[in-house]
């Protein structure tokens, strides 16, 4: 095999050149005992210090799916620094094509927005990749997991010392269940020494090639009991925190139940013909804004991959309309690390050409943006879920379920009355377009939005009102709503719009305007997932993603720092740092 591709930031080839598919073979699959170890288990965790152009992925996927029982799902989470765009990757794995071809077309189509973070791609039922795009000394503390074998596919140690460091070893015991297994090209003395010291029991093995030796062995401790009972799992809401969570459990195997107390799926805030899906977007990268970009990225490839939602991806132009947001958004381009196709400043002369109607502002320009329908979103992701509507749900204690999510908005207060949550009043409008609105190609954002035409018609919204807590629709918010888009886009600002019909809800927000998802503290029953505010459409199935992961043990697809900004733990931590009691809080909790 010739010309094997080469690594720009540490000039070594990403796999063998003798025949990078025949080492992957030799090393990682057959020195871990594959296909053997995962015969008989559910689930079966691989993780991997290098992920490069994904041919060990493939290579094990492929087995997997060949050997492993029918039933048995794969969970392979896997660190890159530098990661590769899906043009280099196909390219790199063009000479595999005959072997591995339906893989690698299966895995791009998946592949994520190459931005730092944790992003969890579920290729289908059976196969889940979680792909963390950071430094691996910072991201794997990071991680939650219990890995059944190992890959260590980092460069040479001589040539990337910093994927052979005492803080990955010492994490990979952590993370590692007893008998895990690992393997591994080099055979450096160092490698070996901090194996050694982290744990393992390490062996000399006949290397692959021209390479003599190589390393593999395993952690010691015993496995306990095989596969555990699958949990029964009532979500108590419909809207898209709940049958987002409805979805994310129904890709592992499990048959939740979601009890709705409105006649139908989506009655609340998540109700919306249309809704614009892009990031929070802040200053500089933070827990905060690498969760929102990695659940916006989750979020597009999901959306990618469903029918009859509504889905318009058009992408977004986020006016520049005060000296804070300039500052904001060049910060956004500087430090979050998004490659420049996918996120960009764009003088006042493109955003036009971008939008297809006169822009005066600059704008930061977010490619990948789009809109749903809110509505049809929850419909499919309760698709073959059992509802039951009209079910008021007043005592979680008399639920047979043995795991109760709370996705009900607000009324998860009904049950956590010391929760720091508000309602948002939210109207929107749907106005007819105009000869000039309809040239509109994108979605338009200045403080508040308006969407591309679509069937002759435009979204435009949203007021904020927090003083209000009723849902009529009232005509001076339609008229606000217009007057704002007005002065935000002159080239619209003579236009005559005719409002066609209007909507208002209730946003639940919390004290930080942060999501809160994870376990209720003192109750390792009840789970919730809550105050996803004007975001909720990305960061609802990150949250839901994240819950599933934690109710069956799945690798975690969040960080912990995420996990602790997400908690509603957090909100008793600040309280009683500064002296004070949360209303209605339990005694054992304080």
């Amino acid at each position: 095999m010739k010309g094997a591709p080469v690594s720009e930031q540490f000039d070594d080839v990403y796999f063998s050149a003798d025949n990078g598919l025949a080492e992957t073979h030799h090393v990682f699959l057959e020195n871990n005992d594959l296909p053997a170890a995962w015969q008989g288990r559910e689930r079966f965790v691989i993780g991997e210090t290098g992920f490069g152009t994904g041919l060990n992925f493939l290579a094990a996927w492929k087995m997997f799916v060949e050997t492993a029982p029918a039933d048995a799902q794969l969970h392979f989470v896997s660190f890159e620094q530098y990661p590769l765009r899906a043009e280099r990757i196909r390219e790199a794995l063009q000479v595999f094509e005959g072997e591995l071809g339906p893989y690698i077309s299966k895995f791009l189509a998946h592949y994520p927005l190459t931005i730092p973070g944790f992003h969890r791609i579920v290729i289908d039922e059976r196969i889940f990749l979680t792909l963390i795009f950071d430094d691996i000394n910072t991201a794997m503390p990071e991680l939650q997991a219990q890995v059944d074998c190992w890959f260590l596919d980092g460069f040479t140690p001589a040539k990337n010392p910093e994927m052979w460091t005492g803080t990955v070893f010492s994490n990979m015991a952590r993370l590692s269940a007893p008998e895990a297994s690992f393997a591994t090209f080099t055979a450096a003395g160092d490698v070996k020494r901090g194996l050694r010291e982290a744990g393992f029991e390490v062996q000399k093995k006949d290397g692959f090639g021209r390479k003599r030796d190589m390393l593999a062995g395993h952690y010691p401790g015993e496995r306990g009991p095989g596969n555990i009972p699958k949990p029964h799992v009532a979500i108590i809401g419909g809207g898209l925190a709940g049958t987002s969570c409805a979805f994310a459990l129904k890709r592992y195997g499990l048959s939740p139940v979601i009890y709705e107390s409105g006649q139908g799926l989506a009655g609340g805030a998540s109700g919306n013909k249309y809704g614009l899906y892009n990031p929070r977007f802040s200053a500089f990268r933070s827990v905060e804004s690498d969760f929102y970009a990695t659940a916006f990225a989750q979020s597009m490839r999901t959306f990618d991959t469903m029918e009859d939602i509504g889905q318009d991806a058009v992408g977004a132009l986020h006016l520049i309309t005060s000296e804070d947001k300039d500052k904001r958004f060049h910060n956004v381009c500087e430090h979050w690390g998004w490659p420049e196709e996918g996120l960009s400043i764009v003088d006042a002369d493109m955003a036009s050409d971008i939008a297809g109607i006169g822009i005066k502002q600059d704008a930061l320009y977010l490619k990948h943006a789009g809109a749903v329908s809110p509505a049809k979103l929850c419909v499919s992701y309760a698709g073959d879920i059992e509802v039951k509507t009209g079910q008021r749900v007043e005592d979680l204690n008399a639920l047979p379920e043995d795991i109760v999510i709370l996705a009900c908005g607000f009324g998860a207060k009904n049950f956590v009355p010391w929760l720091p949550i508000h309602s948002v009043r939210g109207q929107v409008s749907e106005i007819e377009a105009t000869d000039v609105s309809a040239a509109l190609r994108c979605n338009l954002h200045f403080g508040g939005y308006l969407s591309a035409a679509r069937d002759g018609a435009h979204m435009v919204g949203a007021t904020f009102q927090k003083w209000l807590e009723h849902t009529d629709t009232l005509s001076d918010d339609d008229a606000d709503n217009i007057a704002r888009m007005q002065d935000a886009i002159p080239a619209l600002a003579q236009q005559q719009f005719k409002v066609l019909s209007s909507r208002a809800g209730l946003r639940t927000s919390s004290q930080d305007r942060f999501p809160i998802a994870g376990a209720l503290p003192g109750d390792k029953r009840v789970f919730m997932t809550t105050a996803h505010g004007s975001h909720g459409i990305v960061s609802s199935l990150a949250c839901a993603q994240l819950i599933a992961d934690q109710i069956t043990g799945a690798p975690e697809s969040q960080p912990v720092a995420s996990q602790g900004s997400l908690s509603p733990v957090r909100f008793i931590e600040r309280a009683a740092k500064k002296g004070r009691k949360l209303e209605g809080l339990p005694p054992d909790l304080k």
